[in-house]
């Protein structure tokens, strides 16, 4: 069963991100957020909340093209009051060419309403 407003607060987290719109990253990321993306070759990269706004920040004060909104919601679900959600997205986002990549999301509910407090992605191949 999906839960619409967890998929609701991703698809904003997405647009917002996509065009580089880091003060609504600021509220949609809580500021605990880290996440962590598993690369094809096993590696790890990790971000914090800071970094990863001072990724967007780069992108947008660069006038990189806005990334690909394209979104394929697999799950989404709230237990015990932590929110959770699956999507597979398609995308060029550190500049090594367009990767397909699995996204699996954390939220909790706070008075600024869902925020995404982790993020673990796995690089699934070139797109």
């Amino acid at each position: 069963m999906n839960d619409q407003a967890l998929i609701q607060t991703v698809e904003k987290l997405i647009d917002a991100g996509c065009h580089y719109r880091v003060e609504e990253l600021e509220s949609l990321y809580s500021p605990d957020f880290t996440v962590h993306i598993l690369q094809e070759d096993s590696s790890l990269l990790s971000f914090d909340y800071e970094q990863c706004l001072d990724l967007f920040r780069s992108l947008r004060d660069s006038e990189a093209p806005p990334l690909d909104t394209t979104a394929k919601f697999h799950f989404s679900e709230v237990q015990d009051g932590i929110g959770f959600v699956m999507v597979t997205r398609t995308m060029n986002l550190l500049g090594d060419g367009s990767k397909n990549i699995v996204f699996n999301l954390t939220l909790k509910e706070t008075a600024k309403g869902w925020q995404v407090s982790r993020e673990h992605a796995v690089v699934i191949g070139d797109a």
